[in-house]
């Protein structure tokens, strides 16, 4: 939900040896008191939501958080930090006193305004980074249990002091700010909370634009920036990111009349909601290779009788976003589907010769681990038994499907 940021010291750097004096911080919002925003914060009763705030404990030691903004503003609210909340009696009480609803994304997600008008529910917000929000709700599992909710944002975050994952990503905050403008009476009204956000950011910024012309002038050295390690790559691309797996007819390299590949078999699934997924069974444009059937693992009727090229390109362009990056584990049969116009990458861009370019909207898995294990890696479906672990079960028959499940066991184990 929130991309992670550190923050920022505002202080002049201390020549003594001793640490510097620590800054009087506001009691209320947790701000230092020069960065205070207690005077912008509204007071907004609710009549149908009980807010519950479930966080990360490492975002509650975030200076440049939202939630408690969030629950200052909303008196009914209750926020909590931790990782287990199964045993809080006071999160359970609050859960069991109404329906609640996670405002979560995900395939099965409700639109916050399907929910039914005029009567009182718990809504539950998990507060951190994406990654932290989304292992908060796997550690939980009655969290699991409750049905999401989602929304679409009316505007871009206004987030100018935090990276956001994905463009449609926004704070808790702003978050609130859209569902409680929407379920609730009166709810222009709540269009407040973001006055506090909006003066943490703008101080935020003037500090940091004050810091750049003064401070650092004339003082700062050159330092190579550190290239993102693979797993925390993986990390920020994960609300982005879509598994990708493909099987080709292709006949025999020494075989005198042989015809160009052909894609024969594409699926992918998104990282972030693995039942949001893409299934094609492509009729070949050249007679099948007497082995492509035992290879694939699919009926010679299945892929006689597959889906025209043209027509599973359009359904991939329906399914595919412009923010997504597709993750494969090589590049053959993504290169096999572009040259026949069935795939193409998200920002319609060429495949990047090296294998790897997030800029064009993909990641070759298996270069990519190879270089952070510095070692040789087999086949996909081999790779989970070498970094350790057991991919889930296929969502379907053919080779396609246990490929793309030992591709994401080991994506996720990178994340973990």
């Amino acid at each position: 939900m929130l991309g992670a940021f550190s923050r920022m010291d505002l202080e002049e750097p201390s020549a003594a040896a001793s640490p510097p004096p620590r800054r009087p911080t506001c009691p209320n919002c947790l701000r230092p008191a020069r960065v205070c925003v207690c005077l912008q914060l509204p007071s907004l009763t609710t009549a149908l939501t009980r807010v519950l705030l479930l966080q990360h404990p490492r975002e509650s030691r975030t200076g440049i958080g939202t939630a408690r903004l969030a629950h200052l503003s909303l008196p009914g609210s209750l926020l909590k930090a931790g990782l287990d909340f199964s045993q809080d009696p006071e999160v359970q009480a609050a859960v069991a006193a109404h329906p609640a609803y996670v405002l979560f994304p995900g395939p099965d997600a409700i639109a916050i305004d399907a929910l039914p008008q005029g009567e009182p529910l718990t809504l539950v917000v998990v507060d951190g980074t994406w990654w932290q929000a989304k292992k908060l709700i796997t550690l939980n599992p009655w969290l699991v249990a409750l049905p999401r909710v989602a929304f679409s944002p009316r505007r871009p975050s206004d987030y100018r002091i935090r990276r956001q994952p994905a463009a449609h990503c926004v704070s808790t905050i702003e978050a609130l700010a859209e569902v409680l403008s929407c379920r609730e009476p009166q709810g222009a009204r709540f269009e407040r909370l973001l006055d506090p956000f909006r003066a943490m950011v703008d101080l935020q910024v003037g500090f940091r634009e004050a810091m750049g012309v003064s401070r650092h002038r004339g003082r700062k050295r050159p330092r190579d920036k550190r290239r993102p390690t693979l797993p925390e790559t993986l990390r920020e691309l994960w609300p982005r990111l879509v598994f990708v797996q493909g099987e080709a007819n292709a006949w025999p390299a020494r075989h005198p009349d042989r015809p160009p590949a052909d894609l024969v078999h594409w699926v992918a699934q998104r990282a972030a909601s693995p039942g949001e997924r893409f299934e094609a069974i492509i009729a070949p444009a050249h007679a099948l290779a007497p082995s492509t059937a035992r290879y694939v693992e699919l009926p010679e009727t299945s892929l006689g009788t597959g889906t025209p090229p043209h027509q599973v390109a359009a359904a991939w362009t329906r399914f595919v976003r412009p923010d997504d990056v597709l993750c494969a584990f090589g590049v053959y049969h993504l290169g096999v589907g572009m040259e026949q116009g069935i795939v193409q990458l998200p920002r319609g861009q060429a495949l990047p010769a090296s294998g790897e370019g997030l800029d064009a909207g993909f990641i070759d898995l298996r270069n990519a681990l190879s270089q952070h294990l510095k070692q040789k890696l087999a086949q996909v479906e081999d790779t989970p038994a070498q970094v350790g672990v057991l991919p889930g079960p296929p969502a379907g028959p053919g080779r396609a499907h246990r490929r793309l499940a030992a591709l994401r066991a080991v994506a996720e184990s990178l994340v973990a």
